[in-house]
């Protein structure tokens, strides 16, 4: 009986493989054209974006960085007294050429409560000089079309904000109200700061953000999307915003170039192993799911990992910046990044919360303590005190030592006044020009005011001479203090506001004082408890 020989497993195997391989392939044409090489594009276009986010976020940096410094010099006794005409001096002791090029600030305008020009001080954008004039005429005449934008603006009550000017060069311009340094009353001006986006800021902005920028005046509609444009192995990728301008259709365009190597490179890769994928499929699918295992994907989870983990306590249990392939040189970039990030945010919110001069903290930073002293004082309760303190004369000191000397002086004071802060724990601010102030979370108007004492005391000990003094040959302070039970009503503001009445009150009782103030009796006359000094 003949006995049917049964087919070759090898051949099976390989028929079953050859039609499984020519539908893999019949699959993976399907998936790249349909998934892959439009997830390509996408992404392409998703790192065109982020790059172009991040231009947008140092372009919004800049514009927040000029406000706020608009605002900065607004919110300052000297500007406020500057506009009323009491500080003639002010701009020979802050304004020189040097300082708008190192702020590239290409103009400052102060105007007066009415709109009308007070001073004008800029850098000329043909002749590059320095020039100060109170009106935009002859020599300032470059100014014109800048104070008229900013007259309007002035008249459509469009102030405190930043913008940016369809010029040529655009520019932005921020302003601020001038008002005293505690924002107290009504604005007296306002102070408009520009700043040209010529070429120096293109390079400036190059540098900082590592990428080729362009800017473009445009009178079309303004796009809500961005603009890609390939061209061979680049790619320019436009983003617009709008301007301030009688021209509503006037807008800016940010634009960079990029490189599409990377890209071009995968696609071509990819075809490449389209074509060899047919042939290596049986040999290679099991490899690659093991190797991509161990070489890829696991140590990407471990990355994951070391990123979370970084940020808590810079853990790095795998050692993936022991490695030497990408994996080590992403984890060792991540983790220089990231301290680099942590050192930049602690120096900048020390920028923001300490006086530079001193080092003390500064109004900033003391509001949110009051604020925070006051809450836990009302809901625990507790006792509170503040303290104002105040340089006994110091402007006849500035104008008989000059100002640098006043600087030392500050300093000086400053790092004495920190001293007993740091003994007693508390904390004490320089919150104007030559006023201190101070948080006593605690203490009862005693202890208050025997630390008051002790301020005055170890500032006596400095014997900083102040020959022009009227009340001793050396430098004194005059103290204020004020309680919460003080306060004619509940809040920060109130409790401040006493412990500068009792300052008042210290200095008219001849200065080098500590005054503790004492709430008004029953005739309504105002007084308080003083200490000689």
């Amino acid at each position: 009986m003949h006995q049917r020989i049964p087919r070759s497993l090898r051949f099976r195997f390989f028929a079953a493989l050859g039609g499984l391989l020519l539908c893999a392939i019949a699959a993976l044409a399907s998936i790249s054209a349909w998934l892959i090489f439009p997830a390509l594009q996408a992404e392409e276009r998703a790192t065109v974006k982020r790059e172009l986010d991040r231009v947008e976020r140092s372009f919004e940096l800049d514009q927040q960085q000029l406000h706020s410094q608009v605002r900065d010099w607004a919110h300052w006794d000297d500007t406020y007294r500057f506009i009323q005409g009491e500080y003639p001096r002010y701009a020979d002791v802050n304004f020189s050429q040097e300082m708008f090029e190192d702020m590239r600030y290409q103009l400052m305008a102060f105007f007066t409560a009415s709109g009308d020009v007070h001073f004008l001080a800029g850098i000329n954008p043909v002749t590059g000089d320095y020039q100060t004039c109170r009106a935009p005429i002859d020599d300032c005449s470059w100014m014109t079309p800048w104070v008229t934008n900013m007259q309007t603006a002035i008249a459509e009550n469009r102030t405190d904000q930043s913008s940016i000017y369809p010029d040529r060069p655009p520019a932005i311009m921020a302003s601020s109200p001038i008002l005293r340094t505690d924002k107290s009353g009504t604005a007296v001006g306002w102070l408009f700061k520009t700043r040209s986006l010529d070429d120096d800021w293109l390079a400036f902005m190059e540098v900082y953000t590592g990428l080729p920028i362009t800017l473009n005046l445009s009178k079309e509609t303004i796009s809500i999307s961005d603009v890609f444009s390939f061209s061979g192995n680049t790619v320019f990728a436009e983003r617009y915003f709008p301007t301030s301008s009688s021209l509503s259709s006037v807008s800016l365009g940010v634009g960079i170039e990029l490189n599409r190597t990377s890209y071009l490179t995968s696609l071509t890769t990819f075809r490449y192993v389209l074509l060899w994928t047919a042939g290596l499929m049986i040999m290679v699918i099991a490899l690659v799911l093991l190797l991509l295992e161990k070489i890829v994907l696991k140590p990407l989870r471990l990355l994951t990992q070391f990123t979370q983990q970084v940020g808590i306590d810079g853990a790095d249990a795998h050692g993936l910046t022991k490695r030497n392939d990408e994996i080590g040189l992403l984890a060792r970039t991540f983790q220089e990044q990231f301290a680099c990030q942590q050192q930049l945010n602690a120096e900048l919110l020390k920028l923001s919360t300490h006086d530079a001069l001193t080092g003390l903290p500064n109004r900033r930073l003391y509001d949110q303590r009051l604020e925070t002293a006051f809450s836990d004082a009302v809901s625990t309760p507790s006792e509170l005190a503040v303290m104002m303190l105040d340089i006994d004369h110091f402007k006849l000191y500035n104008d008989h030592y000059g100002h640098q000397q006043g600087d030392e002086c500050l300093q000086q004071v400053a790092g004495a006044f920190n001293s007993i802060a740091t003994k007693f724990n508390f904390l004490i601010a320089r919150t104007g020009g030559e006023e201190f102030s101070a948080i006593l979370p605690g203490a009862s108007p005693d202890s208050a005011k025997g630390i008051g004492e002790q301020l005055t005391r170890v500032i006596d000990q400095l014997q900083l001479p102040h020959a022009t003094s009227p009340v001793k040959p050396y430098v004194t302070v005059s103290v204020g203090i004020a309680t919460l039970k003080d306060s004619k009503s509940p809040s920060p503001s109130a409790i401040m506001s006493t412990a500068d009445q009792a300052l008042y009150l210290a200095k008219a009782a001849g200065r080098h004082q500590v005054v503790l103030f004492t709430p008004p009796k029953a005739s309504n006359t105002l007084s308080a408890q003083n200490t000689p000094l």
